[in-house]
């Protein structure tokens, strides 16, 4: 059966010196709550987990907070992680941001606002609105938490029933004023807090692609600036939207007169100008993006200066980018211990090849890939078994991920429970389609509380290129990485003796009419334990042989003749997708690390 690679890929804005951070604030913790996927009547939204995860990785990344994110989440969700985490101890100074993106509920005849959280019914289904989750009682708990500064953010509609109202508008830019950045955030934070921002009144809805969030990430953006970031900054800012009208103010008794919420940049209490003129903080954001050399990093630079001093040199760096597809926020992946997950440096490598025995489908041409992260081992049967007992089930709305019935299915189903056959567990798991590949991906995301990438309904799946999590690695990349990263390989092993487990000697005593590698035994004639086979230079196991591997690209035969030259991602629609590697049962010319195989999604194999 053709089996998947797991691909992991995440964006990296490097850190600075903390050093002075820590005077000014405590610890800073933010939790964002978001659903994606509604009950009947509700429209979906989408949006709302790229909306929490944008914000959340300039918090995470420029601002030193500690993020987490709860998606999907239902009302007993939400009550028992607000308990949990009002449970914890915090310190002086220490601050928590609680921001919720999800639909929202007026009820006039109540005069009561609800959050409308996974498992919230239509009014019409609910008319007490027991399966909602009011601002009244959200503000209750909320205010519970023991931190000295909590700030909350509702990404609702009408959100606006929430707390005590603001009166009037700034009137002048928050950062203008005397004291550095450390005075400032100190005297902020000398009375405790309790405030909120909504993004819209008690009877406006809430556009989907939402604005609230979009002014929330130009403020924050724009603190690379100013190095500090307070509640009137972001009233300014969100000041900025005609429609819906984003309010906010205080909430509960807690609340202490002057008490703020501060976003303190990383950049931040390092001095300003050095003597020769230039902005130290300047300076260190284009040292950051001179040190990632990515698209985002330019782009980042420039919306905090917009006429800073090497503006020439980013929008030349950001169109040379353009000229190509990136497939990642960040081509410049975080190097750090990630469970059997290899890195894999970017490059450019001729794609394809013109070997005596290659396809017509292989023509050779010259593409550049970013870097990746990569599984060092195919996915086993053990790990699919998991995956389909935390679902329940081998198949979903018409797409089936497993073929139980097949005889050479190494995974059965016992009183409910999916459990491998005999001593196959660590063997890599075969009888999986395509379907059932995103869905473990995505499965295996939100297991480690990252994003899907997979949007799946049925048989219809489409990536968001965006996300955070586990994905199937793009016909380019996986060639790249069984090449060593694009050596002029014609297996995983090289171009000398095998490596792998192939259709060999030992197969060729139990099916004696086979084209085999002759001369060579692995000792397998069926599948052999994941690992077993190192092959190249960078760490990687059985891409040539053992079992065929899914790629994420629709196959089309002409695809090469027009393919970008960055990052091809395939074609955009197709009949089949992308197989690669061979398997035990075949022969030394579907071992190429160039072949392509192109084969209907719901496909699966014993190979």
């Amino acid at each position: 059966m053709p089996h998947l690679r797991l691909l992991f890929f995440i964006l990296l804005l490097a850190s600075l010196s903390d050093g002075l951070r820590a005077q000014a604030t405590g610890n800073n913790y933010a939790h964002f709550f978001y659903v994606t996927d509604f009950q009947p009547g509700w429209e979906d939204l989408p949006e709302t987990g790229r909306e929490a995860r944008n914000i959340g990785q300039v918090l995470e990344s420029d601002y030193n907070f500690t993020v987490q994110y709860h998606r999907e989440v239902e009302k007993a969700d939400i009550l028992q992680k607000i308990a949990e985490i009002n449970s914890r101890k915090y310190g002086k100074n220490d601050q928590v941001l609680f921001f919720f993106s999800m639909h929202g509920h007026f009820d006039k005849s109540a005069d009561r606002g609800y959050l409308v959280p996974a498992d919230g019914k239509i009014p019409r289904l609910d008319a007490y609105g027991q399966t909602w989750l009011s601002y009244d009682d959200l503000g209750s708990y909320i205010t519970k938490n023991p931190a000295e500064h909590v700030l909350l953010a509702l990404d609702a509609c009408y959100s606006g029933a929430f707390g005590d109202r603001y009166k009037g508008a700034p009137d002048a830019l928050p950062w203008e004023g005397a004291g550095d950045c450390q005075q400032k955030a100190q005297l902020a934070l000398q009375h405790d807090s309790r405030l909120y921002f909504s993004s819209g009144s008690r009877e406006q809805r809430t556009p989907a692609n939402s604005l609230f969030a979009k002014k929330w990430l130009e403020a924050l953006r724009n603190g690379a600036r100013t190095g500090l970031v307070t509640s009137r900054d972001l009233r300014y800012y969100l000041g900025g939207i005609s429609y819906p009208t984003p309010e906010g103010g205080s909430f509960t008794s807690r609340h202490e007169a002057g008490g703020d919420f501060v976003f303190l940049h990383r950049s931040a209490c390092q001095g300003s100008n050095s003597s020769d003129g230039t902005d130290a903080a300047e300076e260190q954001l284009w040292a950051q993006a001179q040190r990632l050399k990515t698209k985002e990093a330019y782009a980042f630079y420039l919306q905090a200066y917009p006429n800073g001093r090497y503006r020439a040199q980013a929008e030349a760096k950001i169109k040379v980018f353009e000229q190509g597809e990136t497939i990642t926020p960040s081509s410049t992946t975080r190097r750090r211990d990630l469970p059997d997950m290899l890195f894999v440096e970017g490059g450019t490598f001729q794609m394809g090849s013109s070997d005596s025995d290659a396809g017509s489908d292989e023509k050779p041409h010259t593409v550049t890939v970013d870097d990746f992260y990569l599984h060092r081992f195919e996915v086993t049967n053990s790990e699919f078994a998991e995956f389909l007992n935390a679902k329940g089930r081998h198949e979903y709305n018409g797409a089936e991920w497993y073929d139980l019935d097949d005889e050479d299915a190494r995974i059965e189903q016992r009183s409910g429970t999916y459990t491998t056959k005999g001593s196959y567990g660590k063997h890599p798991v075969t009888e999986v389609t395509w379907y059932g590949a995103v869905a473990y991906c995505n499965w295996k995301s939100e297991a480690l509380n990252l994003q899907p990438v997979y949007r799946i309904s049925g048989t219809n799946v489409s990536a968001d290129w965006n996300a955070d999590g586990y994905r199937l690695p793009t016909e380019a990349e996986w060639e790249f990485a069984a090449r060593s990263r694009g050596k002029d390989y014609k297996y995983a092993w090289g171009n000398g003796k095998p490596n792998g487990n192939i259709a060999d000697e030992s197969a060729k005593k139990e099916n004696s009419g086979w084209t085999i590698w002759e001369g060579y035994d692995d000792g397998y004639p069926g599948t052999a334990p994941v690992g077993m086979f190192e092959q190249g230079t960078l760490g990687f196991s059985d891409l040539s042989g053992n079992v065929w591997e899914w790629c994420w690209d629709w196959y089309d035969s002409d695809y090469y003749k027009n393919s970008p030259s960055r990052n091809p991602r395939g074609p955009s629609t197709g009949s089949g997708r992308v197989l690669r590697g061979g398997s035990w049962y075949f022969e030394p010319a579907k071992l190429r690390c160039a072949l392509r195989l192109g084969f209907t999604p719901g496909y699966s194999s014993s190979s």
